[in-house]
Order: C-alpha cells, then structure tokens, then sequence
C-alpha cells in the first residue's frame, strides 16, 4: 500500500468503527435521523455520564463539586484540543446565546463605533448585536449572495471603528462554510476581533483557532457535538481574553471563591467567565462527548459526513432534485438543502416524517443533516422515499 493509501485508510471510518459507533446510538432503531443541525440524539456514553453525576448529586450533595473537578478539568483540555485552544481560555456556557452574550457585554463599547454580522444570520447570533445599537453602537449587516458569504463584501463593511465581526462557521440555512481565515485577515487588518458561532460546525468539522484566526468561538453542545442541552463553551485568544471583561459576575468569577472575601479579584483564566453553580449533569455529558469525538478522531468524523453528503447530493440531482446547498468543496459542510420542483416542500417533508426520516425545512428546502453514525441503509431508504412517484 502506498503512503497515500494508507493515510487515506487512517482518516476514514472502516466498517467495523462504524458498526460500533452505531451500537452507541439508540436513535438509530428508532428512525433515520438526518436532523443534527436542529437537536443531535445522546450516545449510551453521554447518557450514563449525565446519569453518573445525578447519582454523585443523590449520594454525595456536600460534595459534588469536588467530585466534579476532575471531569470539569478535563472537558476543558478536551475543548481545548478540538478546537486549538488552551484550557486556561475555556468556559462553560449555557447556550450560543449565552457565549455570544458574555462578549457583546464585556466589550467597552464607545459611541460611533461599529461591528459587522450577516444579515441572515440565527437569531442567537444576530438579536444581541442589534441590541447594542441602543448604545450607540451601528451594527453593519453583510448582505449574503444566494446564501454565500464573500470575504470581498466584508471587506468594504470593516473600519478603524469596527470593533468586531461575528459570523457563523457554518449558515443554517444554506449549509456554506464561511473561509474563517479570510475573515480574520481583514479582522486582522483592521485590530477587530473575529467571533464565530461554531455550533453548526465544530464536532463534525476540523476546526482551529490559530490557523483559522479566530479569537472568540462560541459552541453549543446540542446540534454537530451530539452533546447535551444546555451546556456549550466558549473559547478564548488571548487578545480576545484581555479585551472582553466580565459583566456576568458572581461568587465563583474571583479567586479563593470559598473564603467569601467579597473581593472583586478576578480569576486568571476563563473561569472568570462561570459565575455560579454550573451544569453539573450537562458537563459530565459534554466531557464524555469530547472524549469520544478524540477516540474517533474529529479528521475521520469530518471525512466520513462530507462524504456522505457528496454522496447524497449526487443522488438527488440524478433523482431530479435542486441541491440548493451545492458548494464548492471547501465550503460545504454537513448541511445539505435540496428541492423537488415537482413537488411541495412541505408535502416532500410530510413523507419523509412518516417513512421516519427526520430532518427540517429550511430557506424552502428540505434541510438534511446526517452524522457519522449514519450508514448505506440510512442513504438506501432516504432515497426510496425521495425516488417514490409523485
């Protein structure tokens, strides 16, 4: 075997890893479930993880935090690792909304200044920068070209005054994968801080903060991470760390949280950023998620969803189908729209729901949105419903 065939075979799935990867998934006897980027199923793992620390909580009340440290530690060196970071600039949030929130707030904004979002961004990522117009703030919407954001139309929105751009990874909606590091270079030129919605990326795409320039990545755990509700991370750079301060304060932002001293010292890494009791069970999930997305490997996770969707595009097109999400490959992503011209969207989304494939309606396309622990039957039977006469 040659050196590109071997390193071909170490970066996909194979059959047996699949098959196991399917034993973890109860969903999977349930219905074909093509809706990640909605709400993701749990594996066994996560599930009897969230499971474990109800238990410690029933059995151990005065002690549940430190019994909680060890996994806290490690989901944040886990995050870390996904997404080239360190563990020292990781927090725990709630939600997107969240995240998004803590950096909105803690930005000293000035009147005249300036920051850029899409116009059709998620409402998570749009609503709390509109808010800020009430300070002053103007918010700068970039208009989208059929779903596609283009570094050249930033570029004449950025200014000395703009403050930051926030975009997401990845867009709902059509499903194209936004090229971060052109982002971040006309961030870069322009001293403003490039904050990404990850949620409808990170956990089925290779992501890096570094390579990619990013300097604040919000991530919830409930759609590509397979993770719990109500609970996600934020991530730090370190110019993003010294420019956004806490406005979300409680006991646990401060050093020597338990001496109740009432001294506004701040801790010295992200934590500042978790200001009380936390999402025990949500983070007992999350770190085994992240544990299991390293055993795999987030390169084989990535290879095996992107071509599952080549896959399922090319058999909507010769079943007579618009993809509407047909990006270059370097922007697609593990969305996949497409459309019947024969047929209504919502009577195609009626049968597919009662043939129990499950999947949304987005921008008047069907929105699949399979995962790696789907396979060819998944496909087989998905098009047996997509083929059907009219």
């Amino acid at each position: 075997m040659n050196a590109d065939a071997s390193t071909k075979h170490e970066t996909n799935l194979n059959g047996a890893e699949l098959a196991e990867i399917r034993t973890q998934y109860p969903i999977v006897e349930e219905c074909i479930y093509w809706n990640n980027a909605a709400v993701s199923p749990i594996s066994i793992g996560v599930r009897d993880a969230i499971a474990r620390q109800a238990a410690l909580h029933a059995t151990d009340v005065s002690g549940i935090t430190a019994a909680g440290a060890p996994t806290r530690d490690k989901g944040r060196s886990l995050a870390a690792k996904l997404v080239g970071s360190s563990a020292e600039r990781i927090a725990y949030i709630q939600n997107t909304s969240h995240g998004l929130s803590i950096v909105a707030l803690g930005i000293d904004w000035q009147p005249g200044d300036n920051l850029v979002v899409p116009e059709l961004e998620f409402p998570s990522n749009f609503l709390i920068w509109e808010s800020l117009s009430q300070q002053g703030v103007e918010v700068r919407k970039m208009k989208a070209r059929d779903g596609e954001l283009a570094s050249d139309d930033l570029r004449l929105l950025v200014d000395s005054r703009t403050k930051l751009v926030a975009v997401s990874h990845v867009q709902f909606y059509s499903g194209f994968r936004v090229d971060l590091a052109k982002f971040s270079q006309i961030c870069a030129d322009h001293d403003a801080l490039l904050v990404v919605d990850g949620t409808q990326s990170v956990g089925v795409l290779r992501t890096d903060m570094d390579v990619d320039g990013i300097d604040v990545l919000v991530v919830s755990a409930h759609k590509w991470m397979l993770g719990p509700v109500g609970v996600g991370f934020v991530a730090f750079s370190d110019k993003a760390f010294e420019r956004i301060k806490p406005r979300i304060v409680g006991w646990l932002s401060v050093n020597d949280a338990f001496s109740f001293h009432r001294v506004l010292d701040y801790l010295p890494d992200a934590r500042r950023f978790e200001p009380g009791t936390e999402n025990g069970a949500g983070i007992f999930g999350l770190a085994k998620r992240l544990e299991e997305i390293d055993s795999v490997g987030i390169e084989k996770i990535e290879n095996y969803v992107l071509e599952l969707g080549s896959r399922i595009r090319a058999r909507a097109k010769s079943a007579g189908y618009e993809v509407t999400s047909d990006w270059p490959e370097k922007s697609q992503s593990g969305i996949i729209l497409l459309k019947n011209p024969r047929i209504a969207t919502s009577v195609l989304f009626s049968r597919l729901d009662a043939a129990d494939v499950k999947c949304s309606v987005r921008n008047d396309a069907i929105r699949f949105s399979p995962h790696y622990y789907s396979n060819d039957d998944d496909l087989a039977s998905v098009f047996e419903v997509l083929r059907a006469k009219l």
